[in-house]
């Protein structure tokens, strides 16, 4: 009688206690966000400025193209104004995986020369800004780093997931330039909206913040972006528009011999 009085007061317990689903691993949310819907295509113009630690400003223009091939994306970038960078511009040929590295290429008009970037080159400023050429890729390559979920909070009134990543080399730390990242992803539409850097050494490095983020033809979009180097108190503002989504870009966009050819309008 004891026992079965126990058996019946285990499944009393178990059917009043509420069911919690487990939550999803570091890497399972870096995953959700390299695999959300960014449109198959995509043609954006962009306006920067460089600001300097005085205040100083650089005003630059630039025209992206965008292109996914299943897990794989080529895009490329032509800077449009002032006249001293005009027809610079960045090949990107992003693979998914490790197997095989990821290629970029950039030509410099002055010289009349294509600049291959090597993995090792991937933590080296581009252009001036504070972003790197992998910071350019937005989404990091996901096998280069150990990923934790350390928590999640409210940032700018929406619930996110606080994800940390460490390169699993001390090669990658060198080639990427970073010892620790922490993204801020917004729970509703896997996309962050910050993202925290720490130098080889372990230092705070820089913050990106992804602003103003909205629905164009069914993508969400942020259409401006900050990164701020906390270091060399230097920061770059993006802001992002005229944005196509599924135009069906041709292959031969994302060439070398494009790349060379420079912006010819669409």
């Amino acid at each position: 009688m004891y026992k079965f009085y126990l058996t019946c007061l285990s499944l009393t317990l178990l059917i009043a206690s509420p069911v919690y689903s487990a939550e999803p691993t570091g890497l399972e949310i870096m995953q959700q966000v390299d695999a959300r819907d960014d449109g198959d295509d995509l043609i954006q113009h962009m306006k920067q400025r460089l600001i300097d630690r005085r205040g100083n400003i650089r005003e630059r223009e630039m025209v992206s193209f965008r292109k996914d091939y299943g897990r794989d994306s080529k895009s490329i970038t032509y800077f449009l104004a002032p006249s001293n960078v005009r027809d610079t511009a960045l090949l990107t040929w992003d693979y998914d995986g490790i197997e095989k590295d990821d290629d970029q290429w950039l030509y410099l008009p002055a010289l009349k020369k294509v600049r291959r970037i090597s993995s090792s080159d991937r933590g080296d400023y581009f252009m001036g800004t504070d972003f790197t050429f992998e910071d350019i890729k937005q989404t990091p390559e996901l096998e280069d780093y150990n990923w934790h979920l350390t928590g999640s909070e409210a940032l700018d009134s929406e619930q996110v997931w606080v994800v940390e990543g460490e390169p699993k080399t001390d090669d990658l730390k060198k080639n990427l330039g970073y010892s620790k990242t922490r993204y801020y992803i917004r729970k509703d539409i896997n996309m962050y909206i910050r993202v925290d850097y720490w130098d080889r050494k372990g230092k705070e490095l820089k913050h990106l913040l992804s602003e103003e983020i909205t629905q164009i033809n069914g993508v969400w979009t942020a259409m401006r972006a900050t990164m701020t180097n906390v270091q060399s108190n230097h920061r770059t503002e993006i802001s992002f528009s005229e944005h196509q989504y599924n135009t069906n870009l041709s292959d031969r966009v994302f060439s070398e011999r494009m790349l060379k050819r420079g912006y010819r309008g669409n």
